[in-house]
């Protein structure tokens, strides 16, 4: 016989009783379940399976991610998985909840109504994480306990839980990224973002929508923060953002197995993919921001009819645009190194930039005539970098 013991608080509200504890993850993925076929014949004819049924399907690219997050220095789930267990299972015992099961209902006995991609993002882990002293930890969740609820109780706790959930808006998770506690390429390119967005004179100045929604009063902004800074990263920056992220906060935080560790793709191959690399990882962030500064400021001079945040029309200086010309300027600076102008670090003058860019034989009618969607951002850096000899 397998038994769990957990302290427990019991928590009396107008749906019924339930039960508060703090369990091992291990524990709980041992004897959790989160079967679509199983509740939509539990839930026969009343009304619910189709809906539930539907929304507690897997998505692995979710799963994916969760997983991702488990394993970095500050992973944190500090809301509760909720699940629904038989009273069978249960006995309460003063303050102690004990979970009593036989091997054959190992995987049986907790029906997951809230949480089931948090549990399954722990699938190929230790189920622990490893300590500032280098000690592995029991990962511990929150955990809500339903005994003995009808599947009315569990459809409506279900249905709470998820029916009115608001996405956050990314530009504002990245904008919080300016309280984190160490640099990481996405509060790196927040910065850089904010600062381009308030300087005076900037070819980004009052364009850059900072919450993912316009300023009141503010007619200009044209590209979000989220574009900006996703697109900054992902083809200058970082191809691992995350674990750049966890080595330079394990550093600042003295974590024993990463105060010594180095930055990954710290090398000419990689700078080629990231021509910016070099600059994140010499905390060199000024350098990144001058290049972005002068690079779109020839851009402005060569296509400024195009790149005037008045014009409605034109595509260059909306979402799509900026993706396009940000792979061009990684071309052009790899182009810069290449004929041994530059060194990966260095800043290019806007002169320089304005030169390559003086080849490109594209009118500013090209940029009014194209959707500004996704797609067409490959076919802009297409037909701009037809014309650069690289």
């Amino acid at each position: 016989m397998n038994i769990i013991k957990n302290k427990y608080l019991k928590v009396s509200q107008p749906i019924g009783e339930f039960y508060c504890c703090v369990m091992k993850a291990k524990d709980l993925y041992k004897i959790s379940y989160s079967d679509v076929r199983r509740m939509e014949e539990e839930q026969d004819n009343d009304g619910f399976e189709s809906y539930l049924g539907i929304q507690r399907e897997l998505n692995s690219s979710r799963v994916s991610k969760i997983s991702d997050y488990i394993k970095s220095v500050d992973a944190t789930f500090p809301n509760s998985i909720i699940v629904a267990i038989d009273s069978k299972f249960i006995s309460l015992n003063g303050g102690e909840l004990s979970i009593s099961y036989g091997e054959i209902y190992k995987g049986k006995i907790a029906k997951i109504l809230d949480g089931q991609h948090r549990l399954a993002g722990f699938e190929g882990t230790d189920f622990c994480f490893t300590s500032q002293n280098n000690e592995k930890v029991d990962f511990e969740v929150l955990v809500t306990i339903f005994v003995e609820a009808d599947l009315h109780t569990q459809s409506q706790v279900f249905t709470m839980v998820n029916q009115n959930q608001t996405k956050v808006n990314k530009s504002l998770v990245y904008d919080l990224e300016s309280l984190a506690l160490a640099r990481n390429p996405t509060k790196t390119a927040h910065q850089i973002a904010v600062l381009l967005n308030s300087k005076s004179g900037s070819p980004f100045y009052k364009r850059i929508k900072r919450l993912g929604v316009k300023t009141p009063g503010v007619t200009t902004e044209l590209i979000t923060q989220a574009a900006f800074v996703d697109n900054l990263v992902k083809w200058t920056i970082s191809k691992q953002p995350g674990l750049d992220r966890d080595i330079l906060l394990g550093r600042k935080k003295n974590f024993i197995g990463l105060k010594n560790k180095n930055l990954p793709d710290n090398n000419n191959e990689s700078f080629r993919k990231l021509p910016f690399r070099k600059s994140f990882i010499d905390r060199e962030d000024s350098a990144i921001a001058m290049n972005i500064y002068r690079f779109f400021l020839a851009v402005d001079a060569k296509w400024p009819e195009s790149w005037s945040s008045d014009n409605k029309i034109s595509v260059l200086n909306k979402t799509v645009g900026f993706i396009a010309l940000i792979r061009v300027l990684r071309d052009i600076y790899n182009k810069f190194v290449d004929d041994g102008v530059i060194n990966y670090g260095d800043v290019i003058d806007k002169k320089q930039y304005a030169k390559v860019l003086s080849d490109v034989d594209i009118d500013e009618n090209f940029f009014s005539g194209i959707d500004a969607v996704s797609k067409n951002s490959v076919f802009i850096y297409k037909k701009i970098m037809g014309y650069i000899n690289v």
